[in-house]
């Protein structure tokens, strides 16, 4: 764990995410997404230990990723009704292996390359005040529903 990561902050309960944790099986993390302009649904897998490259994950830590992986976008599949669930991990920025794991509604266009910069300009829009943010209560809301899915409770021990 290092003092500077967001991903760590999370893990360790110093940083809330919206609805708490969806599921957390001591290797990987599961919660909303806690930016202010991300939707409803957008949910972070992150590892719990501090870690920058996927290269140098425990056997069991790469167990696990697949089936976390799916039951997050079952959940979000059920509750939020996307036309797609994009699973995308850059930790470039923040450097903890994570995974975000967004729902393309129909009311943003398809294509990764014209969803993601819809999803750029949206978000200045709603930095800047021009375009609404969904709350932290439905978002809170959202992770709330996600939990709920038997998925989780279907994982491997």
């Amino acid at each position: 764990m290092t003092d500077s990561c967001p991903r760590c902050d999370v893990a360790a309960g110093r940083s809330n995410t919206p609805g708490g944790v969806i599921h957390d099986d001591g290797l990987w993390l599961v919660v909303h997404h806690p930016g202010p302009t991300t939707d409803p649904g957008e949910l972070l897998v992150m590892l719990r230990r501090h870690e920058e490259s996927l290269a140098r994950l425990t056997d069991a830590e790469t167990a696990a990723l697949g089936p976390i992986l799916r039951a997050g976008i079952v959940a979000i599949e059920r509750v939020v009704r996307p036309e797609r669930v994009y699973v995308a991990s850059f930790n470039e920025r923040v450097r903890h292996v994570h995974f975000f794991l967004l729902p393309r509604t129909s009311a943003m266009p398809s294509g990764h390359v014209t969803s993601d910069l819809f999803r750029r300009v949206r978000g200045l829009f709603r930095g800047w005040r021009i375009a609404r943010n969904p709350t932290t209560e439905a978002r809170a809301q959202a992770a709330q529903r996600i939990r709920d899915e038997d998925v989780w409770r279907r994982l491997p021990a």
